[in-house]
């Protein structure tokens, strides 16, 4: 793959570490014939099956359907996530078996009693697939409707109380998904071709740099931290009843409120008053925990922070990978109309982007 001089300094990040998470985001997931993971399902699980691709931006996730009805999704990993990071995902789906209200996967052992099976790769890079349930239901339609956004609170809260108790040292990783890590990835920025939205999120980066230290002494616990559409299931006959949240590929130890800021990107109106919305996710999330004043303050910070890594990660990987450049920037119009009225204007003081406080929950 070439990749010319800006892509190639966009890899030299200041943190070592993060430098070495750019490289592994942009590694290829693992491509294997049906034949193959057919043999793999069998040798580990004693499964035979139906497989139907399943798609994903990282692993190879293969739909299992067995002649006795059962479903199961077939995950093998990227090369890129090490032993501590798969068990990082292992820990938390068990965990929250034992303790979630709401409903996740379950991890099914091998016939050995492993939580992975190691897969012979004809390209000599060690690889490891797990088996888990395949969900029911549909993927949520973001509505705009009080009780939607409430719901997702509601399901962010119960999910935080499943994985409260939780630790594990992979979580203390370094992520690209990580909005802490927003800025170590301002030489992104370069990438937005819009000359005004260019400036204009390199100076809410601007204002951030005097927010991130606040940020990071809030409340923090394992999260799932990728709270999108794609990682939920609702009933499709009753679509604020949640059926499933899924996908713990992205867990990291972070702020809690990350977790409403992060679902709030994808399911807020652009075009509708931005603190009413917040407070509706807020009142479902609260019937769980109750934030703290400065949680709620920083809130519009913690949502600024995922926007921008909502613009900028997918135009990097874009120019990575050009053939798929329509899939990865299919929500940047999305996050830029969401992040319009959080930037800062071209020029002028840098006012924070939005007053949240307990006071905008009131008759929610």
């Amino acid at each position: 793959m070439a990749i010319d001089a800006l892509q190639t300094a966009l890899f030299e990040f200041e943190n070592p570490l993060l430098r070495a998470a750019a490289v592994g985001f942009s590694t290829p997931k693992p491509s294997l014939p049906l034949t193959q993971l057919a043999g793999i399902l069998f040798e580990g699980w004693g499964l035979d099956g139906r497989l139907t691709d399943l798609g994903g931006e990282r692993d190879s996730n293969t739909l299992v359907e067995t002649e006795q009805g059962a479903r199961y999704v077939l995950k093998v990993f990227s090369p890129e996530d090490g032993e501590d990071i798969r068990q990082l995902q292992h820990c938390a789906m068990r965990h929250l078996t034992q303790h979630s209200p709401v409903p996740t996967p379950a991890l099914h052992p091998t016939l050995a009693g492993a939580q992975e099976h190691p897969v012979q790769h004809v390209g000599g890079t060690p690889l490891f697939a797990a088996l888990i349930d395949m969900m029911t239901g549909t993927a949520p339609q973001p509505d705009g409707s009080e009780a939607q956004m409430r719901m997702i609170g509601r399901s962010i809260g119960a999910l935080q109380s499943g994985l409260s108790g939780l630790r594990h040292p992979a979580a203390r990783r370094v992520l690209l998904w990580d909005q802490m890590n927003v800025l170590r990835l301002r030489e992104l920025s370069a990438l937005i071709a819009d000359a005004d939205l260019r400036l204009r999120v390199q100076r809410a980066m601007d204002h951030l740099e005097g927010r991130m230290d606040a940020l990071a002494a809030l409340p923090s616990a394992i999260i799932h931290n990728d709270l999108s559409p794609s990682n939920m299931l609702v009933d499709p006959a009753d679509p604020l009843r949640l059926t499933a949240i899924f996908d713990f590929g992205d867990l990291v130890e972070a702020p809690l409120i990350n977790d409403i800021a992060i679902a709030a990107s994808y399911f807020i109106r652009p075009a509708a008053p931005l603190a009413p919305q917040l407070a509706c996710f807020v009142a479902g999330y609260e019937e769980h925990r109750r934030l703290g004043d400065d949680e709620l303050a920083a809130l519009p910070d913690a949502l600024l922070s995922r926007l921008l890594l909502r613009l900028v990660i997918p135009l990097w990987r874009s120019t990575l990978f050009p053939a798929n450049r329509a899939y990865l920037l299919r929500h940047f119009e999305a996050a830029q109309a969401l992040a319009e009225p959080l930037l800062p204007p071209r020029s002028g003081p840098i006012h924070p982007p939005l007053r949240f406080s307990r006071s905008d929950l009131k008759g929610v």
